[in-house]
């Protein structure tokens, strides 16, 4: 084989091994949308605001830093977040590592408090 049929063939393979294939992998980003579980490595859903108990008044964030994926408490605390194969998070410095079952716009921890995307509870009136 002479040298310009192997730098062509190079270059077709190149090509085809640069060129996406679609398949059906392609269509579970939607799922995604839907229910991030199917991809716990994508963990920008969870970043954010969230709010303690529902409540205006106790804002809570999820947010990323060097140290990776981070949540800041109502209160001012900081923990790392760890995400679990099934969805679960875990507040890595917060009682002995606390865990969280994520649903949708919801954090439900397992001391009992719960994060909301939107606050559900009105300020009370003075």
């Amino acid at each position: 084989m002479n040298t310009e049929k192997c730098v062509c063939l190079v270059t077709i393979a190149t090509a085809l091994l640069a060129t996406p294939i679609a398949s059906a992998q392609d269509d579970r980003r939607y799922d995604r949308r839907e229910n991030w579980k199917h991809e716990t490595r994508d963990t920008r859903h969870l970043m954010g605001r969230w709010y303690s108990n529902g409540e205006r008044n106790k804002p809570a964030e999820i947010f990323t830093s060097r140290r990776g994926l981070q949540a800041r408490n109502e209160t001012g605390r900081v923990t790392r977040l760890e995400v679990s194969r099934n969805g679960d998070v875990r507040a890595v410095d917060w009682e002995n590592r606390l865990r969280g079952d994520v649903k949708r716009d919801r954090i439900e921890w397992e001391n009992g408090s719960i994060w909301t995307r939107q606050p559900t509870r009105r300020l009370a009136r003075r």
